[in-house]
């Protein structure tokens, strides 16, 4: 074999790596851009796009452009999974001939985050080949399934998700990573309302942990414990509709109902590095059935609530008896 067709079979290996290529990511080499300009490049693209997307918005596109066609998300899954099985069983020429790739049915669901968060490139393989062979044997792409050794359910959502992970980083890298982020959520990322590089909610933040004792070498519930108790102390509630002070406002005002203080604790969270979510559900009370938003902490690997609405509240504790119609989500917008 010569030494520069040496050069072009490695350049097409689809293998795990660290590191970037030498050439800039502007400016592709020529064997960049020539799986670039075919349709399984261009597919592969689109669904890397879909993950910039994922980084700027916190949510997948609903559509990507593949080969000037507008894709729903649901297909280009489908197609995604076909390609990446593709890439990993032909690594020299996945980019020949068009990716091909049956029907199935997909409804994206969510669920709570899978645990661990950060799994071996080798898992992902594995659940890509599980849902390639649901979708040849039952006609669609599962909702919810497992990945041995884990016993923590993986949605079809994070599926999503994990791919077009996996293809923008190829896109970026000319490889796959050796490991890949589990989660279909960061729930650590400002938000509109939840802006947590706002100075105010590091004065806030600085404060709660002060008044505890609180360092960065404490523990993970520690630091918790101080944001919520800070928020449930010096905090007054409010009672209005939706939100209309955000984080900093509600950390201004010293006061905010249960949306307000639940961007105000979630930011101070996430700016520590704990992820945090709002749960959102109709809340049964002593006087009745009542919507409600409270912020949810994850401490190792347990979601804990933290509603700083009633001083009587503790960490991972609240007065609702129980609730219907949840949703947990990464980002609150009303």
């Amino acid at each position: 074999m010569k030494f520069t067709e040496l050069l072009l079979f490695a350049a097409l290996l689809v293998t795990a790596c660290s590191g970037k290529p030498d050439y800039p990511k502007d400016d592709p080499s020529p064997v960049q851009k020539e799986w670039r300009e075919t349709y399984n490049g261009d597919l592969l693209l689109g669904l890397a796009g879909s993950y910039d997307n994922w980084e700027s918005t916190g949510k997948l596109s609903t559509v990507i452009k593949w080969e000037g066609v507008s894709v729903f998300n649901g297909e280009y899954l489908r197609a995604g999974i076909c390609l990446f099985l593709k890439m990993q069983d032909n690594p020299d020429s996945w980019m020949d001939g068009d990716v091909d790739y049956p029907s199935a049915t997909v409804a994206f669901v969510t669920d709570d985050p899978f645990l661990p968060r950060t799994i071996p490139f080798t898992i992902l393989q594995k659940a890509v080949r599980q849902q390639y062979d649901a979708m040849n044997s039952k006609g669609e792409v599962e909702k919810r399934f497992y990945v041995e050794p884990y016993k923590a359910v993986i949605t079809n959502t994070a599926l999503n998700v994990m791919l077009c992970r996996a293809f923008a980083y190829y896109r970026d890298h000319g490889c796959f990573p050796e490991t890949i982020d589990s989660w279909d959520a960061s729930y650590i990322r400002s938000t509109t309302k939840c802006p947590v590089d706002a100075a105010e909610v590091k004065a806030a933040r600085d404060e709660a942990w002060k008044n505890a004792g609180v360092t960065e070498s404490s523990s993970t519930k520690e630091k918790a414990v101080a944001i919520f108790n800070y928020g449930r102390d010096v905090w007054e509630y409010e009672g209005y509709y939706n939100s209309s002070k955000g984080a900093v406002g509600t950390i201004k005002a010293k006061a905010g109902n249960c949306c307000d203080m639940s961007h105000a604790i979630v930011a101070m969270a996430r700016l520590s590095g704990i992820p945090a979510r709002y749960f959102h559900a109709q809340c049964q009370y002593s006087s009745g059935v009542v919507g409600h938003v409270v912020s949810q902490l994850m401490v190792d690997d347990v979601w804990f609530m933290a509603d700083a609405t009633n001083n009587s509240n503790s960490f991972g504790e609240v007065r609702f008896t129980s609730y219907t119609g949840v949703e947990y989500l990464e980002d609150l917008q009303w």
